[in-house]
């Protein structure tokens, strides 16, 4: 039988130990929620948007869901990785039929236009199925 080591702590260093451990613990657990703080709205919806487009099951009601064209245009960067231009916004808009689909002014940014979740990924489908 092979010896297996032991350590031996006293109550007042196990508690030390598991004291640290748990500031660790909570050390990182706030650094992430100050990552998830650092998200913009538009961060938020556009990592929606793009789980959707991925699996659209994972939303409940994408009718309810609004994205303007500076999140569409972030779907899928260049290669730089910089949005698509404005001119491939209005291509995709033409060629897809997004232009025709009911939309609302942004609560946020006013004149801009938004689309629902639903008719993006109808669009985006038919898009890059065509290419």
């Amino acid at each position: 039988m092979e010896a297996m080591q032991a350590l031996v702590l006293t109550s007042s260093q196990l508690r030390d130990m598991l004291t640290e451990a748990a500031k660790q613990g909570a050390e990182l657990a706030v650094r992430e929620l100050r990552a998830d703080l650092r998200q913009t709205p538009e961060d938020a919806t556009l990592q929606e948007l793009r789980g959707y487009l991925a699996d659209p099951a994972s939303l409940s009601n994408p009718h309810e869901c609004w994205a303007d064209s500076g999140i569409i245009r972030r779907i899928q960067t260049t290669a730089s990785g910089k949005p698509k231009s404005t001119a491939w916004f209005m291509k995709f808009q033409r060629q897809t039929g997004l232009s025709q689909c009911v939309t609302r002014q942004s609560p946020a940014y006013g004149r801009r236009r938004e689309w629902t979740f639903a008719d993006v990924r109808l669009a985006w489908d038919a898009y890059y199925r065509k290419r």
